[in-house]
């Protein structure tokens, strides 16, 4: 019988709607190569985007928070790695593992730190730099939360090189927690996508349940948009792509302006691969992009600002200088779109940047040995993890009671009431 992984999601996976999605099915079917059995754990309601599971050989179960049913599934799927794809997964459902199946190696897929991106979030609010590090307020409430999740766990898969440096510099966190998986892409065929002639317009793509894509859309309407558009040939159109498209996001269409929200997009690499340039204006944010990596992908050059280039590529690799200026993106793009010779460079650079730094025969390997090396010394590590046993003993005892009293408290309104009411008897103090 084969060893299991079970990841505990917050969400059901939709590849085509989140980079988070696609990431984490990407690790899946990575730890699948290794002859593990795959198992998905959600709460969450099912969607009619999530992917179907069952085609990639992956087992879906539906699971309840607050439920000591869970601790008897549990035991009985015995999986060797347990993933929390948030540190709120963790928080829920940690102390159970734990518990359950003490030997059982435990992981989070931070996907991004959320710590980050709520501090450059809070930061553009308050018209603050979001460039460094210093810049921003780390220490908010979500990285207490976070930063102590990431403790309690084996180690955290972290997307991003900047984020291993900033866990390292700034929470001190070992580096022997912190395992390098950026996205996985095999380089396409340069031939293969249409040519500068055979594209035009320009697109954006991403979810709009994600706050960073929504201010970046805003931005780009409202800053970009009316400088960038008289720049253009006349027939030049900005097409927005993004799932959960609401009022809010719909009301930045303008037909008359060559504006135009698409809402969803059901194949997002054969959709990129018709437009000439793809956008990335991101003002705050965390971890790497998928819909960058996408532009790369479908041979569409891409330009960003630099929240969207960290964790991707340098200023060297990318052939320009990004930017978070209005102005000087507008100017960016302009030249871009008309240059035939520029685009091409700016093509091939895409290219390579895939063969560099995102390339699945260079980092999958690697990867998958470093799990196995830390399950092998699980006990020696865990012994090193001191401020992660310590986190332990303490918060999981106040989320196990809290868990505790809320199932208590769910049973007893289950419960049917009485019919007739009960009628307390007097007290007796025995005076005459």
């Amino acid at each position: 019988m084969s060893e299991s992984v079970l990841l505990i999601a917050k969400n059901w996976p939709e590849p085509n709607s989140t980079a988070a999605g696609r990431r984490s099915l990407d690790l899946l079917v990575l730890l699948q190569t290794q002859g593990y059995t795959i198992h998905v754990a959600s709460a969450a309601e099912a969607t009619p985007f999530q992917a179907d599971l069952s085609t990639f050989g992956i087992q879906s179960h539906t699971i309840a928070v607050n439920d000591s049913n869970f601790d008897r599934w549990l035991s009985q799927l015995s999986p060797s790695i347990v993933i929390f794809d948030r540190f709120v997964m963790e928080e829920q459902f940690g102390w159970r593992v734990q518990t359950n199946l003490p030997q059982a190696l435990t992981m989070i897929d931070t996907s991004d730190l959320h710590c980050l991106r709520v501090a450059r979030e809070t930061a553009i609010k308050q018209e603050q730099p979001v460039d460094l590090f210093n810049d921003i307020d780390l220490f908010n409430d979500t990285a207490l939360r976070e930063i102590a999740a990431i403790s309690r766990t084996d180690i955290s898969v972290m997307i991003s090189q900047t984020e291993i440096d900033l866990l390292q510099r700034h929470f001190h966190i070992s580096r022997a927690k912190l395992v390098y998986l950026p996205f996985l892409a095999t380089p396409p065929d340069p031939l293969g996508p249409p040519d500068f002639a055979a594209r035009q317009h320009l697109v954006m793509i991403g979810g709009f349940k994600h706050e960073p894509n929504r201010d970046a859309t805003r931005w780009l309407r409202t800053a970009i948009w009316p400088i960038l558009r008289p720049l253009l040939p006349s027939h030049c159109e900005m097409h927005v792509y993004g799932a959960y498209a609401d009022h809010a996001m719909n009301q930045l269409q303008a037909r008359k302006e060559r504006f135009y929200i698409k809402g969803r997009c059901t194949d997002a690499l054969a959709t990129l691969s018709q437009y000439r340039l793809n956008l990335a204006p991101l003002r705050f944010g965390a971890g790497q992009k998928g819909k960058i990596l996408e532009g790369w992908l479908t041979g569409t050059p891409t330009l960003t600002t630099p929240i969207g280039a960290e964790a991707m590529a340098t200023e060297a690799q990318l052939g320009y200088r990004p930017t978070a200026d209005a102005g000087e993106f507008a100017q960016l793009v302009a030249r871009a779109y008309g240059d035939p010779a520029h685009w091409s460079q700016l093509q091939h650079r895409g290219y390579r940047i895939l063969e560099q730094n995102f390339a699945r025969s260079t980092f999958a390997l690697p990867f998958l040995e470093r799990i196995e090396q830390i399950r092998a010394t699980l006990g020696e590590h865990r012994q090193a993890n001191f401020w992660g046993r310590l986190l332990t003993q303490n918060q999981y005892r106040a989320t196990k009671y809290m868990s505790r009293w809320i199932e208590l408290k769910n049973q007893l309104k289950a419960e049917p009431m009485p019919t007739d009411p009960i009628v307390p008897k007097p007290i007796q103090d025995g005076t005459a």
